[in-house]
């Protein structure tokens, strides 16, 4: 039973590794669009709410990336 538990530890970290990987993938996308939103004065409303989705999507990888 421990050596099951341990296996599903493990493959539970690298299935929560990747996620966190992909997602920071995404949240660095996010920034780079909202970033260019913000450049243009007209559009700056719609970037600096999708900079700030950027920023939480970076802090939920971070967190998902960590090893327990």
């Amino acid at each position: 039973m421990r050596i099951l538990k341990g296996l599903l530890n493990a493959v539970l970290g690298i299935v929560t590794a990747v996620l966190g990987t992909v997602l920071g993938l995404l949240a660095a996308v996010l920034w780079i669009v909202g970033g260019l939103l913000c450049v243009t004065i007209i559009l700056l409303p719609l970037g600096l709410p999708v900079v700030r989705l950027a920023q939480r999507l970076f802090a939920l990888a971070w967190r998902l990336m960590r090893l327990p």
